[in-house]
């Protein structure tokens, strides 16, 4: 049987890592998996998402794969935030071409395949993931909300806003969306994920914003 669809029916996830393999395929030796993956990828059957992380082709995925998706697997943990996140939600009108994303990891990371490019940044709130949702029509992605996809660009940018016009003209972002993602989170819950990043910019953006819509 072809290598390609031998591992597709012995693993039920389309990305997936050498460690899967080793522990899927044993007792087959390492030289022998390396060999039939080597085969897989000249084939294009496999392609390559980074070192040790791998990706059935189209022809062989069970589902559609997100950049999104492929996003979290690359870097753990993370979630797609920063401009991806804001244009995935429809606030910044610009295409995004570099699928961004918060990392956990203070080292920043980036990686091409034939795929597209990927970023990740350090955020450093704690909790992690407070106003990050997993997205079930992605895949179960796991992406910031357009509010903490923004306080994250603020913290990445260290940028001060002291007005609503202030980030229109610059971002680009329409006052009636950003009004409508304010009113999801209650005084409290925007004031407890701004008080997460521990900077004072971040603070008095969100009680501009929480003077400006609440």
């Amino acid at each position: 049987m072809n290598f390609a669809y031998k591992l597709r029916d012995e693993i039920k996830r389309d990305i997936f890592s050498q460690r899967d393999l080793k522990a899927l395929l044993y007792p087959m030796s390492d030289a022998a998996i390396h060999s039939g993956i080597t085969r897989c990828l000249h084939s294009k059957q496999i392609l390559k998402l980074k070192r040790g992380l791998y990706l059935f082709a189209k022809k062989l995925q069970r589902d559609s794969i997100s950049k999104f998706l492929i996003a979290n697997k690359l870097y753990d943990p993370s979630y797609v935030s920063f401009e991806s996140a804001l244009s995935y939600h429809g606030f910044i009108p610009e295409a995004v071409y570099t699928t961004t994303s918060a990392c956990f990891q203070k080292k920043n990371k980036t990686f091409s395949n034939a795929l597209g490019d990927f970023s990740f940044d350090y955020i450093p709130t704690k909790p992690f993931f407070l106003g990050v949702v997993s997205n079930k029509q992605e895949g179960g992605v796991l992406i910031a909300s357009a509010l903490k996809a923004l306080f994250d660009l603020i913290y990445l940018r260290r940028k001060t806003y002291d007005s609503v016009e202030e980030l229109e003209s610059d971002l680009r972002i329409e006052k009636s969306a950003l009004e409508k993602e304010v009113s999801k989170f209650s005084s409290l819950e925007l004031e407890t994920l701004a008080k997460s990043y521990k900077k004072k910019n971040i603070y008095k953006f969100s009680i501009m914003l929480m003077r400006t819509f609440k």
